[in-house]
């Protein structure tokens, strides 16, 4: 009996629409990295916050399929912090509340949360370093983590540091960065360093991978033994 692992986040993980090609989060590909004997289920949803991802019914959707033995990463950020009162939560108030929420509803149906901290967005100052863009949320997660009792894959650290390595030309490959005319649906191209493209989906993956197998995690157990963790 194959075990399930459900995700809950925002565009950065969510499957894009076939008319945003070569668009993609990294969840649309993450099936891709376990075996048969795990069946991803992407819930995450663009635009998304914790709060609206509650509100809008989202997360009641994921409960109706939880079964015991399952997984659900969860990782948004990117939307808690707009302005929008339907989105808009603090970061050691309102959006730790909402987490919480997440990780003790999971656990009341015996499935494991795993708490994610925001991807990396690609923005570099003049002298080629990476600017922290997310504020106090992605502390947040790794506080909430450490006091719940569960495991944080500390993606935005991951991303981060692979970025810089990158640097800020390289970088680019990973994003929405697109030459006018090579894309019929992005006549014009694109510069967006929010959004993955479908290599940085991959890469993302990758990293979360590798994150996984130092963990020594369970989920670790059902990875394509085949598979390449390179991530240049």
């Amino acid at each position: 009996m194959p075990k399930h692992l459900f995700l809950a986040g925002d565009s950065t993980m969510a499957a894009a629409e076939k008319s945003k090609y070569p668009q993609m989060g990294w969840g649309q590909t993450l099936g891709y990295y376990f075996s048969d004997e795990l069946i991803v289920h992407n819930h995450a949803a663009s635009g998304r916050s914790t709060k609206s991802f509650i509100s809008e019914g989202r997360w009641d959707a994921i409960e109706k399929k939880f079964q015991a033995g399952d997984y659900v990463l969860i990782q948004f950020g990117h939307n808690d912090q707009k302005p929008d009162e339907e989105r808009a939560t603090k970061p050691f108030t309102s959006y730790q509340d909402n987490l919480r929420f997440f990780i003790q509803r999971s656990q009341a149906f015996g499935v494991t949360p795993i708490l994610l901290t925001s991807i990396a967005r690609r923005h570099f100052d003049d002298y080629g370093e990476l600017k922290e863009t997310h504020g106090d949320y992605p502390q947040a997660v790794r506080e909430l983590a450490e006091k719940e009792d569960v495991v944080c894959v500390d993606m935005l650290a991951l991303t981060r540091e692979a970025l810089q390595e990158l640097g800020n030309e390289q970088s680019k490959k990973w994003f929405m960065r697109l030459e006018p005319g090579k894309y019929s649906t992005y006549p014009d191209g694109l510069k967006d360093d929010t959004h993955l493209h479908e290599r940085g989906a991959h890469q993302h993956c990758l990293l979360f991978a590798k994150a996984l197998i130092s963990l020594n995690h369970p989920l670790a157990s059902y990875m394509k033994s085949e598979l390449s963790l390179s991530t240049e």
